[in-house]
């Protein structure tokens, strides 16, 4: 099943998060976006195993995580990583990951980050400044400059699916907790 598992930011970061990517967003002619960190994903997220997934979850409760910000960056290759927070990859933030992605079979794709805007339209198009360095270089300092927040508090693991294609955002649907 194409899938992710995704770790959502708590309380006041959620919201903040939220109404940031939401402007972003509208600002630059993109689809916002529930604020996430990607656990784990892909076409191999087994959905006969997140059950063992929230077993482990419900047992050890490794949550919530903290993820500390080391910086904002940008992709002018990756829609999926035009504008990000970097967080650093803790120890508990690597066995947590891990472990999840053993449990489902799923992918780790990428380094710990959350995400702040994507170029991709609401057509899933890839919007005409996707690769203007420039531009992104300014929306860097525009984001750093409007987050105060240097951690945040993750927890409240999801499954979100797609309908059809990770290209078409606005499709995104949690389709399962586990916890």
């Amino acid at each position: 099943m194409l899938a992710s598992i995704w770790l959502q930011p708590v309380a006041e970061h959620r919201e903040q998060l939220r109404e940031l990517i939401a402007a972003l967003a509208a600002e630059h002619g993109t689809v916002p976006f529930e604020p996430h960190l990607t656990v784990c994903g892909g076409a191999d997220l087994d959905p006969a195993r997140w059950d063992g997934a929230a077993d482990w979850l419900r047992h050890h409760r490794p949550l919530p995580i903290r993820a500390r910000r080391t910086g904002i960056s940008y992709s002018t290759e990756v829609s999926f990583r035009a504008m990000v927070i970097d967080v650093e990859n803790t120890p508990d933030m690597r066995s947590f990951r891990d472990e999840i992605s053993r449990r489902t079979g799923a992918a780790i794709i990428a380094a710990p980050h959350i995400s702040l805007l994507y170029s991709l339209d609401e057509r899933g198009q890839r919007v005409g400044w996707a690769a203007d360095e420039v531009r992104l270089r300014a929306i860097a300092a525009e984001c750093t400059a409007r987050l105060a927040a240097t951690e945040f508090s993750l927890d409240d693991p999801v499954v979100v699916a797609p309908d059809g294609e990770w290209a078409n955002v606005g499709s995104w649907r949690v389709v399962r907790h586990l916890t």
